[in-house]
């Protein structure tokens, strides 16, 4: 009876844990996206497709100034460490929060994103990203 019920236990914790990391791969395709669009100067593409979260923050022509910017300073995107990552659900959706430790060509940076999970896939709410050379470039 005893190893019958650390089994189940098992079972449930390791059910919960899967219910709870749903959405990291799909967030994840979604970084993957970004970062292509990104190295293709195609930033309208991306605010296009990003939820109406990010756009009510910043028009489309900010955000291209944001981006180009971006890329002057840092360079190209070159490589990241596994993300941290923290998935939600609630009457906002399921979200996704991903934080990566990148390098791009000229230094490295945090980059934070932000997606929530929906059935036609990732859609970008957040872009936030730090690096000492945003301020001393």
């Amino acid at each position: 009876m005893r190893k019958r019920f650390g089994s189940c236990v098992w079972f449930i914790a390791s059910a919960l844990l899967v219910a709870g990391c749903g959405g990291t791969d799909d967030a994840k395709r979604g970084v993957a996206e970004f970062r292509s669009r990104a190295a293709e100067k195609s930033y309208a593409e991306i605010y296009r497709t990003a939820g109406p979260e990010l756009r009510q923050g910043t028009t489309e022509e900010q955000f291209e100034r944001f981006m180009t910017a971006l890329d002057r300073k840092l360079g190209a995107w070159q490589s990241a460490d596994e993300p941290v990552w923290n998935v939600t659900r609630g009457t906002g959706g399921h979200l996704v929060r991903l934080t990566y430790q990148s390098q791009f060509a000229n230094g490295p940076a945090s980059e934070h994103f932000v997606w929530r999970i929906e059935s036609g896939g990732p859609t970008l709410l957040g872009y936030q990203i730090n690096s000492t050379l945003l301020v001393t470039q």
